[in-house]
């Protein structure tokens, strides 16, 4: 898992985590929660993806530390790097009723939260699309169609990511706090059901380390055969 040293805190921690995974074409994050086909990111491809969010938030919203990012939406490919973008920026990020949120990230843009929120990010799960694939509420930006026009770079600072951190059940997580969440899964494969949830794929996200990986199940989990497949070492419940 990224770790910390005296000389530094949690944001450069979770940076140079960053950057380690970013050298790596190894498997970082297998998506077979949703969707018959199967996603694979590899490290790079994952923090590309996460410089990509990092630069949407920030030009939409100008994302940084003191902002609140709500999420409405299970784990998911799409979605992880926005929540690690989120992070990296500084802000706190939270579950749908977060109050005083600057943008709700939302898979499904016509829920109630998303009607009371006067910002919202829709995110589709299908696999490949390159836009939400429906008509969107007005106002609404889509994920999809605008995130690949971002750049590639990951321009966050490691000042502005100690600001970050997640409010679960009313006790905010501070980032150290994310980044020491369970035990090490350093170079394991780890597997997350859906019914864990999003915190639950973030943090084995972060503490797989440079070189582990995550495979995110369906309900219930994956097969036998599939467990095989995927060489999952370890269920996170």
């Amino acid at each position: 898992m990224p770790t910390m040293s005296r000389a530094d805190g949690a944001g450069a921690a979770l940076l140079r985590w960053a950057a380690q995974r970013a050298a790596s074409t190894s498997p970082a994050l297998v998506d077979l929660s949703l969707e018959s086909a199967r996603v694979e990111l590899s490290g790079r491809v994952l923090v590309n993806w996460w410089a990509k969010n990092a630069g949407l938030l920030d030009a939409e919203w100008g994302i940084g530390p003191g902002s609140r990012v709500a999420v409405q939406a299970p784990a998911h490919w799409r979605v992880l790097p926005l929540v690690l973008a989120a992070l990296s920026l500084g802000a706190q990020v939270g579950p749908a009723e977060l109050e005083d949120a600057d943008v709700l990230i939302t898979t499904d843009p016509s829920s109630p939260e998303a009607e009371r929120s006067a910002e919202v990010l829709a995110v589709t799960t299908a696999a490949l699309a390159v836009d939400f694939g429906a008509p969107l509420p007005a106002g609404a930006i889509d994920h999809a169609a605008e995130v690949r026009a971002q750049p590639d770079r990951l321009l966050a600072q490691p000042g502005q990511a100690d600001a970050a951190g997640w409010e679960h059940d009313g006790a905010p997580l501070a980032l150290g706090d994310l980044l020491a969440a369970g035990e090490d899964g350093e170079g394991e494969t780890l597997e997350v059901p859906a019914e864990a949830g999003l915190l639950a794929a973030l943090t084995a996200v972060l503490r797989s380390g440079a070189n582990g990986s995550v495979v995110l199940a369906p309900e219930g989990g994956l097969s036998e055969k599939l467990r095989t497949q995927e060489r999952v070492t370890r269920t996170v419940a």
